[in-house]
């Protein structure tokens, strides 16, 4: 696998953003490379707002980008989200907890995992079994398995799974929260 730097950003508009040096940063406590686990590894540690007070007291930029939002470009992609603490810890509390997987979960999650399997590998054979067991960790909402598999690739590359499970259960999280309004509207 080639070597690809990554990069937080502030982006203000679409290909107009600011790079930001984690390393001068009051809240960084140890050295981050390039590579996107360590940059996750930092940013899942802190809220947006902790990441950009951060930024503003480094004196990096400016207000006009500190409005912006906070995304991962690299030298091959660019808009990458970034994983925050409140993404993590909704994530956490998914796959420690008892809840199973939902069937849309589940088909989203096996897509995204195929595809990707499908660029990483080339054996057929090998492809076919990795497949078949992530398929039957699923089928049998075995979610320490379904996230033991994905620990098995490169994080690069299960770092798009990792992404649409947070996602779903932002949206999750989302509607439940318009159903609570809804029933404190009606009393």
């Amino acid at each position: 696998m080639e070597d690809i730097k990554y990069f937080l950003t502030l982006e203000k508009r679409l290909g107009d953003y600011i790079i930001i040096d984690i390393n001068r940063l009051d809240i960084c406590d140890h050295f981050v490379g390039n590579e996107i686990s360590a940059i996750d590894f930092f940013t899942c540690s802190y809220t947006e707002v902790e990441i950009k007070e951060a930024i503003r007291r480094s004196n990096i930029t400016n207000d006009e980008y500190l409005a912006s939002n906070l995304k991962i470009i690299s030298d091959k992609k660019h808009n990458l989200p970034v994983i925050t603490k409140y993404d993590y810890d909704l994530f956490k509390k998914f796959q420690i907890s008892e809840e199973d997987i939902d069937r849309d979960l589940k088909n989203k999650i096996f897509g995204i995992y195929k595809k990707t399997i499908e660029t990483t590998f080339e054996d057929k054979s090998f492809i076919k079994g990795l497949l078949d067991r992530f398929k039957e960790a699923l089928k049998y909402n075995q979610k320490k398995e379904v996230f033991s598999i994905l620990e098995e690739i490169p994080y690069q590359r299960s770092r798009q799974i990792y992404l649409s499970i947070i996602e779903n259960l932002k949206i999750r999280e989302q509607n439940n929260l318009r159903k609570l309004e809804k029933l404190d509207d009606e009393k």
